[in-house]
């Protein structure tokens, strides 16, 4: 890979991190918000009895709010995956570059004997 070609692919990989970044920040902001709400059923929820409608339907989104917590997760899990893929592809052209640099400048130094 040559110099430029390397630099190039630098920048597209270091703004793939930087989006990934991003979205981990918003699915941890989501699993926040949904913690909360999730807390707050449960404080509204010992005013009820246990087989009334209105307890039923809270025990009803506390578990789905579970379930979406949980993908949540998993979705970060997937995105830390990625951003670890990146950050090794990054170290992988940065030595391509480095190798690039090298090759120049032997090159250069050479040529002029």
């Amino acid at each position: 890979m040559g110099l430029f070609v390397g630099k190039i692919r630098k920048h597209e990989l270091l703004q793939e991190k930087s989006k990934l970044h991003w979205q981990m920040l918003n699915i941890t902001n989501a699993k926040a918000n949904a913690t909360k709400a999730a807390t707050e059923m449960m404080q509204v929820g010992t005013d009820y009895e246990a087989d009334s409608l209105v307890y039923k339907k809270l025990e009803e989104r506390k578990y789905k709010l579970k379930l979406l917590e949980e993908k949540l997760d998993t979705q970060k899990d997937e995105i830390q995956h990625r951003i670890e893929e990146v950050e090794t592809e990054i170290k992988s052209v940065d030595e391509m570059i480095k190798s690039a640099i090298q090759e120049s400048f032997s090159y250069n130094m050479g040529g002029g004997r």
